[in-house]
């Protein structure tokens, strides 16, 4: 989806306010950009040392609720900690575990996180019950984080057997609440005693018994004992936007001022920084403070199993940062939610035995590699079935079902789905005899949530927010719930405008260096509410591009603005096969420091790129706005229609061409009056990676099948291209080896590592412009588990690339973007 580049408006600061920030100026400036326009704000946003945090006691319930654990602790009773499966629900757990086992005696303190798969979110009544019955070992105090607001028939379960329940949680407040001021309202449930003002009214409070009724019209979390929920603050208050961790971690600080050892609880800041990158909390005020604290505590942290969960991660943790936190550390923690039992992370961060840290860092490991492989495969199915029944994109919505699907994966290939078809996507999965139940991601402009809403009377349940959903339906209803979502897509539509892309300054490629840097670094720890700065540079070279990794996933090329200007190598990661626009361009990026063996360098990380604006330059040859197009699409094509290779620029690539067509490479396409489009390319990538080379006046759309993306045959003609190079020098170019079968460079690169996998030949270095050596294996040694993921990735790009041929065949000229 193309993105409107939007330069952000330049702030003038004040001389006082540059003055105090100090430093390069730019600094100064991103802050009055982001809202920090006085001293003190700048200050306190800066330096932890000059914010001054909230107490506890200011997050309504905090007081009460830390006030009921004392005494449970005072008393020797048990407490039962309720949490979740996602990475703030963990953390959250394993907070609190750790902080009340550090005051208590052993074996006071258990807890319990729901299974994905058999229980879902929350507190289920049954699984409750099941902690109550148990004679070995009987809760006392049921203490719930990352969950517990719309708990209302848990709360009265626990209530009727005698446990004092303290609800913390971070998620929107239930209809029952609507309208409460708990600071000043005398029916706010804070405590039974708050409670019990209702008791003449029936139903609600059993005067005889002391006890909340069982009709189901009682049923209310406002029985529990205390209940803490920053979503009860008001709008500004500093610590609304804190996650479920941030909740627990300020409850345990009341609590361990009550138990006078105040600063102790210093120690559980790691999780708290970990909570809050992983549930991608807004970093606003107390949140973002303790991010900060919990960073310099993750460098220095004594908790066994995080130091084991780093090893495996390949994190330092002397230089954790908030992306070793997003890309590393976090998906390891949400594959073992998606894919197992998260009691798991509980026992692995609580730990103090480093053995068994170990074994349980490398489970991560693995199922972190299983969730990579089934996504793979769930993708690859997806595909398949749009490229089966492309009619599913006539609908506003791409709605698929299969019955064997992973519920922990659906709602990251949906995310795929929407990437690669730019609509609304909703996976779910139908096992025999059950109802179905999946996930929904959204595009900009649609508000999921509320059109699923609108489809509620074919489902069974439903919840969500504009970005995303969940829902279950019987299976008879399906069909129907694609074309009712359809309707109700158009009816929650809204009016955006396009996505656009933010750009925080301009920047000169010469004014970059390691004091910038460093500088713009003052403003960290980056994420939701203080995104990193995105900077753009005009007119750019490339003098140097180069694939990395062993699938060529990343790419690191070199830009420069001037003949003999400073030059500044970018990187790509997961570029997917994207191309770079023809020179020179405009370069949209992000600015880091690169340390290895000592030595620290200024690194680019790429965002977007773009063809370099003309403002000046004007062409000699008025070129009109439009090309003139003649769509042969479907049609039985002479050649002698068409101009000749000799007076046109033929695409033409696939092992099926025919003798009276030439061959020519997608790379080789230089600027021509005429462009035939004889065959299907296999992406948009390349589609406009062509028409940007050759800026047409007229274009032919032919659309011949020429290609063969059957998997067996695209790894027979790779190796065979292999045999072919390993009898000369061992050089292979992976564009021309993409052009030759018509494919994907990444098709190409993944079948190149799959033939390592089965030891028919070895990689020796990948080498400039996409090229590289392989020599004949020195020993036969199959790596299966690799060659399954490798094959999967391999169905699932092999099933995209079908999918996009036969959208070409039916789609209108301007939505591929021939125009």
């Amino acid at each position: 989806m193309e993105l409107v580049w939007t330069t952000l408006p330049q702030a003038t600061p004040s001389a006082e306010f540059a003055k105090l920030v100090g430093g390069h100026p730019l600094v100064a400036q991103l802050l009055v950009q982001r809202g920090i326009r006085t001293p003190a704000a700048a200050r306190s946003f800066l330096h932890t040392e000059h914010y001054t945090p909230a107490p506890p006691t200011n997050l309504i319930g905090v007081e009460l609720a830390a006030q009921l654990l004392y005494e449970a602790i005072r008393t020797d009773q048990n407490i039962l900690v309720w949490g979740d499966f996602d990475v703030d629900g963990q953390t959250s757990t394993s907070l609190l575990v750790s902080g009340l086992q550090a005051l208590t005696k052993p074996g006071r303190v258990r807890f319990h996180v729901p299974n994905r798969f058999t229980e879902s979110h929350g507190i289920r009544a049954p699984m409750l019950q099941k902690w109550l019955d148990d004679p070995t070992w009987q809760p006392h105090l049921l203490l719930s984080c990352d969950t517990g607001i719309a708990e209302a028939e848990a709360v009265t379960l626990a209530k009727a057997h005698g446990l004092t329940v303290v609800l913390t949680d971070h998620h929107d407040l239930t209809a029952e609440f609507s309208g409460l001021s708990p600071r000043v309202d005398p029916l706010w449930g804070l405590s039974l005693e708050g409670v019990r003002g209702k008791k003449g009214e029936e139903g609600q409070w059993n005067a005889e018994a002391n006890e909340p009724s069982f009709t189901p019209s009682s049923l209310s979390v406002r029985y529990a004992d205390a209940i803490v929920n920053p979503k009860f603050q008001p709008e500004d208050d500093p610590l609304r936007t804190l996650p479920g961790v941030g909740v627990a971690y300020k409850l345990m600080q009341q609590l361990y001022a009550l138990a006078g050892r105040s600063g102790d609880e210093h120690e559980l800041l790691d999780l708290v920084a970990l909570g809050i990158v992983a549930d991608v909390a807004e970093q606003v005020h107390d949140a973002r403070y303790l991010l900060q604290l919990g960073l310099e505590q993750l460098k220095r942290t004594r908790r066994t199993g995080l130091l084991a969960l780093m090893e495996v991660a390949r994190v330092a943790p002397a230089n954790i940062s908030t992306d070793d936190i997003g890309f590393q550390i976090g998906p390891r923690m949400n594959a073992l939610g998606r894919l197992e039992d998260a009691t798991i992370s509980v026992e692995l961060l609580t730990t103090r035995d480093a053995v068994r840290a170990g074994q349980l860092a490398a489970k991560l490991e693995r199922l972190n590699q299983q969730r990579r492989l089934l996504t793979s495969q769930i993708t690859a199915a997806a595909l398949e079935m749009v490229n089966r029944t492309p009619q599913l994109l006539d609908y506003n919505a791409l709605v698929l079902t299969h019955p064997a699907w992973h519920a922990g994966i659906v709602g990251i290939v949906a995310s795929r789905l929407v990437e690669e078809f730019s609509r609304p996507a909703v996976l779910l999965l139908n096992p025999p005899g059950e109802a179905a139940r999946g996930s929904a991601r959204s595009i900009p402009g649609v508000d999921i949530g509320a059109s699923i809403a609108g489809c509620a009377h074919l489902l069974i349940g439903h919840g969500g927010h504009p970005g995303a959903a969940g829902l279950s339906l019987q299976p008879e209803n399906i069909d129907a719930f694609r074309r009712e979502l359809d309707r109700q897509i158009e009816l929650h539509r809204t009016d955006d405008g396009p996505p656009s892309l933010s750009i925080d300054a301009e920047l000169r490629l010469d004014e970059i260096d390691l004091n910038l840097v460093g500088e713009i670094q003052r403003l960290a720890p980056f994420g939701n509410g203080n995104p990193t700065p995105q900077f753009l540079s005009r007119g750019l070279r490339i003098v140097h591009d180069q694939r990395m990794g062993r699938d060529g996933a990343h790419r690191k090329f070199t830009v420069q603005q001037a003949a003999d200007g400073a030059q500044w190598p970018v990187l790509w990661f997961n570029h997917n096969d994207g191309e770079l626009p023809p020179e020179p361009i405009d370069l949209v990026y992000t600015l880091s420091i690169n340390e290895y063996r000592g030595e620290r360098t200024v690194q680019l990380m790429y965002v977007a790129a773009r063809p370099a604006e003309q403002l000046t330059v004007e062409p000699l040859v008025h070129k009109s706005s439009k090309p003139r197009i003649h769509d042969l699409r479907g049609q039985t094509v002479q050649l002698g229609e068409l101009p000749t290779p000799r007076d046109a620029i033929w695409f033409a690539e696939g092992t099926q061409l025919g003798e009276a067509v030439i061959y020519v490479p997608r790379t080789e396409a230089q600027p021509h009056a005429d462009l035939v489009l004889w065959t299907i390319p296999p992406s948009p990538v390349v589609l406009k990676s062509v028409l940007d080379r050759v800026e047409p006046r007229r274009i032919f759309v032919c659309g011949q099948s020429t290609t063969n993306d059957r998997l067996d045959f695209v790894l027979q003609q790779t190796a065979a291209m292999c045999k072919y190079a390993l009898a000369r020098e061992g050089r292979l170019d992976i564009s021309r080896m993409a052009a030759r079968l018509g494919t994907t460079e990444g098709v190409i690169r993944h079948s190149l590592l799959w033939l390592e996998c089965k030891g028919l030949i070895q990689i020796a270095e990948w080498l400039e412009d996409d090229a590289l050596r392989i020599e004949a294996p020195q020993a036969t040694v199959e790596r299966g588990a690799d060659g399954d993921m490798l094959q999967a990735e391999l169905d699932a790009q092999l099933a995209e690339v079908a999918a996009y041929r036969r959208y070409f065949q039916r789609a209108k000229l301007d939505e591929l973007g021939i125009e």
